[in-house]
């Protein structure tokens, strides 16, 4: 349930949408980075579940407890055991199929047992032909971009009142950075947790930095290892903490636990420098095309949007985050002729062509989900990769993921965040990126038109806009091709609060993204208003 986000090298669907992520026990929480539960002590917390009534809720944890083991070289193992009473159709509709997720190139992962315990104590065992191991849904989707897979298991016999009992047992034996690991672990928020049980041995004789902000762990030292133990629950159902604010909105986005054997940022950003700078080097290819597509260009910041234009607008952006997708990038070379990539891909083909002519551009890893916690250097709080490019006494930050972003333009999920810039030959630092626009935004509608004797409104209607809404209007014209742009203002029309019909819809092109986006059309309804009681409203 609870799974390393750094096995399955997790960061962003990101930019734009996510998996789906699931609502069983065994939910994939990779991308989930919840708020924590109340932390009250165990005699309270039983005090509590004693008087609680939770036979309402569809399922509820009974227990659940992981144990994770680091070792000095990278890899690790976890064991995770859980009992699970299930209380509704609901409940066997959520927990009738379990998903376990792991990253096959690096990691294994096996079933040890799933089982159902009947009311009346009989036990019906999921045997083990009831497992598939397969692609996840992100993979699937991008097959050359992960290796990330799971074990999926159809629980045998399972009714309203039964408990499900299973354990799995996971392996990283291929660390991402040897002599390196980090880690990030969120308690069970999506029901009811009645005691959680988490332990984690790390070497004793190595730095680690261990952070748990709002539970204070128990230590012990057990041989050569240091041994951290959290014991909580969660004993208020997710619908009852649909209006529970936080204070800080930013902060209940981090994982419970984060751990990480990084000292500082530079270290995180040499190693990610390390795998993506050799596949930023220009080839004869890519020569090739910078000096195609920079020939008219007289200024270098002319040379920079030409290029920027071409790998935003060309080059199909394959929403895949960083570290679902590795994190070491495709070639420059290789992204060039397949057309495609993602975050880091596109970061890595723009570097290579601003390379190619003597222009300098960094790596900066980002978040897009909320704020990073500075003081923890880890690679997991990352799952966006855009582009620095030195400017004056700072950076100008641009992302060619959007595809039709206009030069400059951060998404605002991007905007005002702290970035990690990695320099070729200077220490790695966090930088905040701009918190407004390089435009001033705007938003222009007009409307001419006449009403007739019979109440029939004929109009011309016209948009022009700069902004995030042009944004958003760039990709739907985009997406569907000009045979369906009146469809697609059909809908515009209606969302703005029109009833009528559109029709000769002409538009600016998408991939024109140094002037406004200018949407233009027909528009015509009958009865205007209140026509019949010659009212207009």
């Amino acid at each position: 349930m609870h799974i390393s986000l750094s096995t399955f090298h997790i960061l962003d669907e990101g930019l734009f949408p996510r998996a789906t992520q699931q609502i069983a026990i065994l939910c994939w929480l990779l991308l989930s980075f919840g708020g924590f539960c109340p932390v009250a002590s165990a005699q309270s917390q039983e005090t509590d579940a004693k008087a609680a009534d939770y036979s309402k809720e569809p399922y509820v944890l009974e227990r659940i407890s992981t144990k994770f083991v680091f070792e000095n070289d990278g890899t690790y193992s976890g064991e995770t055991s859980a009992r699970v009473r299930v209380q509704s159709q609901a409940g066997v509709q959520q927990s009738g199929v379990l998903n376990f997720p792991y990253a096959s190139g690096t990691s294994t992962m096996d079933i040890a047992y799933v089982r159902v315990i009947k009311p009346d104590n009989r036990v019906v065992e999921t045997p083990a032909e009831n497992v598939l191991d397969m692609p996840t849904e992100v993979t699937r989707q991008a097959p050359f971009y992960s290796d990330l897979k799971e074990k999926q298991v159809a629980v045998k016999g399972l009714e309203v009142g039964d408990t499900i009992e299973y354990q799995y047992r996971m392996a990283v034996n291929k660390p991402l950075d040897p002599g390196q690991f980090w880690f990030a672990f969120n308690f069970f928020q999506q029901g009811i947790c009645l005691q959680e049980n988490l332990q984690i041995s790390v070497p004793r004789s190595r730095y680690v930095m261990v952070k748990s902000p709002k539970l204070e762990p128990t230590t012990a030292e057990q041989g050569a290892y240091r041994v951290y133990s959290w014991k909580t629950a969660n004993l208020k159902s997710a619908a009852g903490k649909k209006d529970a604010k936080s204070a800080d909105p930013d902060e209940a986005g981090h994982p419970s636990i984060q751990l990480t054997t990084f000292h500082d940022w530079n270290e995180v950003g040499q190693w990610f420098r390390s795998l993506a700078a050799p596949r930023a080097v220009p080839t004869p290819p890519i020569l090739a095309k910078a000096d195609a597509l920079t020939r008219n260009a007289k200024t270098e910041t002319e040379k920079i949007q030409a290029i920027y234009d071409y790998v935003s607008t060309k080059f199909r952006y394959i929403g895949i985050s960083l570290g679902i997708g590795r994190y070491q990038p495709h070639a420059a070379e290789d992204v060039l002729s397949n057309d495609y990539g993602d975050c880091k891909d596109k970061h890595t083909l723009f570097a290579s062509l601003l390379a190619a002519e003597k222009i300098k551009a960094y790596p900066a890893l980002i978040s897009s989900t909320g704020k990073i916690d500075p003081e923890v250097p880890s690679p997991l709080q990352f799952d966006h990769v855009i582009t620095a490019v030195p400017k004056d006494d700072g950076f100008l930050f641009l992302d060619t993921t959007p595809e039709v972003a206009p030069f400059g333009y951060l998404v605002g999920s991007l905007r005002g965040k702290e970035a990690l810039v990695i320099p070729d030959n200077s220490p790695a630092t966090l930088v905040k990126t701009p918190e407004g626009l390089p435009f001033k935004p705007f938003f222009n509608f007009q409307a001419n038109g006449t009403l007739d004797d019979a109440g029939t409104f004929e109009g011309k209607m016209q948009m022009s806009m700069r902004g995030d809404a042009e944004l958003v209007y760039r990709l739907a014209f985009r997406q569907v091709g000009q045979a369906q742009w009146k469809d697609v203002t059909q809908q515009i029309s209606s969302g703005l609060g029109f009833g009528g019909t559109v029709s000769e819809v002409t538009a600016a092109s998408p991939e024109a993204t140094d002037v406004p986006f200018h949407v233009e059309y027909a528009y015509s309804r009958k009865e205007y208003g209140d026509w019949a009681n010659r009212s207009i409203v």
